[in-house]
């Protein structure tokens, strides 16, 4: 059997909101029901259609270690849709998302669900440090920003990109949420700030000589994010147009001792390398900020080809067009079917070919996805 092509269809979330604000007592069930249930409705999707789902979180409920069953039996869905849930910090959702195409892919099922919450307004501060070093994210990420030599300024004007390009964005990622508890978007994005500002802040990390701040470092939030993929044939079956196809997906790994969010410096070239393709056909770039700094220095590393091969030049203009993670906010898990969400649909807008995603996590890993469109003029002939 040759493999089925998977398509995206559909994709949407809670707002993501600052933990300890207005979703502080909700848990992660609650924000993964809300945020499948709004998908289905919105999408008129009968859920007897759906066969598998997959969402991953972080910090799940206490007592409920397995998630994704228990969104199915909460949300009143088919008890025949199998489910299970992952963990793998900032990449969880595209796990997720591979879980589900690699068995639409490969035949097993026809559609499916994927996606991930987190709740971190109930996270434990132990989350926040790497188990095999004791050092937090930010620390780790400090030391990658000497090591890379990112000046402070670049930094605060990548942040200061995230906040305009997502409050400029506001009106198209509307279509995305779906408001909860009285909150209709992203509580993060702020039409307010400038680089003045920015550059004021004072280094959070290492106070004497650092050049990570709050203003350059994705913000703690709560929300959850899901995506619906099908077969190209299901898609057709059911008279759906696909947003994107899944053109191909890489994960990598690597010594934390060379940058803790540094592995997107392996996945990126090693997928491009796989497809044939160069940074300069990417019309559409989703770099997750986890912090300003971490973005800027694998795009170097991608430049020069410093773990893989060199991937030619990325044009910034094309980079997280609609804000990213320093803005919007990183619920860990949902991240990832936040970005594809988001990428999928701006392809779309776009009539764009190729749409990149890069994505690092703790533990010294990445994920990176590939999206393909189909243009109206290449469709036609």
């Amino acid at each position: 059997m040759e493999p089925q092509r998977v398509a995206v269809i559909a994709g949407g979330r809670t707002p993501f909101i600052r933990a300890g604000k207005a979703f502080k007592d909700l848990g992660p069930l609650a924000m993964s029901v809300h945020a499948v249930k709004g998908l289905l409705d919105r999408y008129q999707v009968d859920a007897n259609m759906i066969e598998a789902l997959a969402f991953g979180t972080m910090v799940p409920d206490p007592g409920k270690p397995n998630l994704a069953r228990e969104l199915v039996f909460e949300t009143g869905f088919p008890a025949h849709i199998e489910a299970q849930t992952v963990a793998s910090y900032c990449i969880t959702g595209l796990r997720t998302i591979t879980l589900i195409a690699d068995a639409i892919a490969e035949g097993r099922i026809d559609t499916g669900l994927a996606g991930g919450v987190d709740s971190l307004s109930h996270s434990s501060p132990d989350l926040f440090r790497e188990p095999s070093t004791g050092l937090s994210m930010g620390e780790h990420m400090e030391r990658t920003a000497k090591a890379w030599q990112i000046p402070r300024q670049r930094q605060d004007e990548l942040a200061l990109s995230s906040h305009q390009n997502a409050v400029a964005a506001r009106e198209r990622l509307t279509p995305e949420i779906f408001p909860l508890l009285g909150e209709p978007n992203d509580s993060g994005p702020r039409s307010d700030t400038s680089l003045e500002a920015l550059t004021g802040l004072r280094a959070a990390f290492d106070p004497d000589h650092g050049t990570l701040t709050a203003g350059n470092s994705s913000p703690v939030t709560d929300g959850a994010a899901v995506v619906l993929l099908m077969s190209e044939e299901k898609a057709r079956a059911e008279d759906r147009k696909p947003l994107v196809f899944i053109r191909g997906m890489q994960y990598s790994a690597h010594d934390p001792a060379d940058g803790l969010l540094m592995a997107p410096a392996i996945a990126v070239p090693r997928l491009l390398t796989r497809a044939g393709l160069k940074m300069p056909d990417m019309d559409l770039i989703e770099i997750h900020e986890a912090f300003a700094a971490q973005a800027l220095a694998n795009v170097e590393a991608w430049e020069q080809g410093w773990k893989g091969e060199p991937t030619g030049p990325v044009d910034w203009s094309r980079v997280n067009v609609n804000g990213s993670s320093i803005a919007i906010g990183h619920p860990w898990s949902a991240t990832g079917a936040r970005i594809i969400t988001t990428l999928a649909y701006e392809m779309q807008r776009r009539n764009a070919r190729y749409g990149l995603v890069s994505i690092c996590a703790a533990g010294a890993m990445a994920g990176a996805f590939l999206l393909e469109r189909e243009s109206q003029k290449r469709s036609a002939s």
